[in-house]
């Protein structure tokens, strides 16, 4: 893996999307931006954080235009789209990723059919969900996990203790189920999913590893 920093630069496919998954304090965007930094063709995606929100605000419009319909405002419940500053367990991890998936499918196909390298991140992007999107095909899920508790302790409270430590429990176990499903994924699909653990690798370590992961599509 050293040889992506030693004067060789492995080409990235066309039209490769990478899916990076992870809770909170893994390093998504930290990665994201350093495989942007050594390949400028890659596009970040952005669009699924405004897509949630467009969703939650069309949710409260529903509610409001309904006269306070009960077929309306179960769904609504049923299908709530918190705003940014929700802490997911992994079944509502899930369900978010559920509602927003066939839209993440229409921007893959988008940047597919346009032949452009992107890379979309999100603790709503969970492997297990969007597993088959676009049959797969030139698509890889790159999942970030921490080992121990204690390493994503020291990660979340390092950028806002008040806000993660009432919710380390909830986000670890989020961690370990994101990992479990992803790895029983890889045995089954091994070019597809990959689980990076990032618990005491250096930056340039992991972006080495999706590099290496990414260009088995070339294969």
């Amino acid at each position: 893996m050293d040889e992506v920093f030693s004067g060789y630069k492995p080409l990235i496919p066309e039209g490769i999307v990478v899916f990076i998954s992870g809770v909170p304090g893994v390093g998504k965007t930290t990665i994201s931006y350093e495989l942007l930094k050594r390949y400028e063709e890659f596009r970040i995606i952005q669009e699924t954080d405004l897509i949630r929100e467009i969703l939650r605000g069309y949710n409260e419009y529903l509610d409001e235009i309904s006269n306070n319909s009960d077929i309306v405002k179960e769904i609504c419940e049923k299908n709530p789209i918190p705003d940014h500053m929700k802490i997911f367990n992994y079944t509502e991890l899930k369900n978010q990723c559920s509602i927003i998936k066939q839209s993440i499918e229409k921007i893959v196909e988008r940047q597919q059919r346009k032949g452009i390298p992107s890379i979309i991140n999100g603790v709503h992007i969970v492997p297990e969900v969007l597993n088959g999107i676009v049959q797969n095909r030139n698509v890889v899920f790159i999942n970030l996990y921490i080992k121990t508790k204690e390493s994503l302790s020291l990660r979340l409270c390092g950028r806002d203790e008040r806000k993660y430590k009432p919710f380390l429990d909830i986000s670890f176990e989020a961690n370990c189920s994101l990992y479990d499903s992803t790895q029983k994924l890889s045995q089954a699909f091994p070019s597809v999913f990959k689980n990076i653990d990032v618990t005491h690798l250096t930056v340039d370590q992991v972006v080495c590893s999706a590099i290496e992961f990414i260009n088995l599509k070339r294969g």
